[in-house]
């Protein structure tokens, strides 16, 4: 966790590029995997997306000021947001092995919709710390997160027939 109790603009910046990272070799691996075509369809597109946002956040500028977000007490934000990543935010090696111990397709879509939601709340979280300027960039981002949810979403329930 970083001193002071609170995440920067860039600090969050370079999270977000690596959770980009980690869902483009988690979409990538389970694709591999997955046995419905649809499915693997879908993982393939999201592991493109997951690319282009992370082109997206590479892109961003630090805000001239770094500043910490007010907080009710110290650490408050930097608790929440490593709450986030502690599951998600992990060495691709491991992202490669999460994604070989799903057994199913079901299990693979179960998992990369718990990932589009976390990454959803965090964004949520970095969208606060951003300067104006990037704000509609981080809307932007945040409207094509949730448009991988309800996809992962119409899907499941297609499996699950």
């Amino acid at each position: 966790m970083p001193e002071g109790g609170a995440f920067t603009a860039a600090e969050m910046v370079g999270i977000a590029v690596q959770l980009e990272q980690n869902g483009q070799i988690f979409y990538l691996e389970a694709a591999k995997r997955a046995v419905d075509e649809e499915a693997q369809r879908l993982l393939e597109w999201l592991a493109h997306e997951e690319q282009r946002h992370e082109e997206v956040f590479r892109e961003m500028l630090p805000p001239e000021k770094e500043h910490r977000p007010a907080e009710e007490y110290a650490g408050q934000r930097s608790e929440y947001v490593q709450a986030l990543l502690e599951e998600r935010l992990l060495p691709s090696e491991k992202v490669i092995e999460q994604a070989l111990s799903l057994a199913s397709d079901q299990e693979i879509l179960d998992f990369a919709l718990g990932f589009e939601k976390d990454t959803i709340l965090f964004y949520y979280e970095l969208r606060h710390l951003m300067g104006e300027a990037q704000r509609p960039i981080m809307e932007d981002v945040l409207a094509q997160e949730k448009t991988h949810v309800e996809r992962l979403r119409r899907l499941c329930r297609r499996c699950a027939r």
